[in-house]
């Protein structure tokens, strides 16, 4: 299973991660944020000090805390995490 294991660097707006490949790559954000839906908080996303808050989840995910919507159970609009899969983000990516 591919995973993200190390955020090695981030800068406006990309990430350099390595994988449990053992390959490095980098991936650029500018275009995902703002071609990404409407669920997702894209102007916190571009904030620089928000963005560098990048973690990695359980899976190998990249993710942002309180960076999207969806709705609860009540069909309300709730915060929750934005985040990418290992998979996307190394389809996405180049080799560094």
């Amino acid at each position: 299973m591919l995973k993200a294991v190390e955020i090695l660097n981030v800068i406006p707006y990309s990430i350099t991660c390595k994988f449990n490949t053992g390959e490095v790559r980098k991936i650029d954000m500018k275009e995902i944020i703002s071609n990404s839906k409407a669920y997702v908080d894209k102007e916190k996303l571009m904030n620089i000090e928000f963005f560098k808050k990048v973690s990695i989840g359980e899976f190998g995910e990249l993710q942002w805390s309180n960076a999207a919507f969806m709705r609860d159970e009540n069909n309300e609009w709730i915060k929750c995490e934005f985040d990418l899969s290992p998979e996307f983000v190394y389809q996405h990516s180049v080799v560094v």
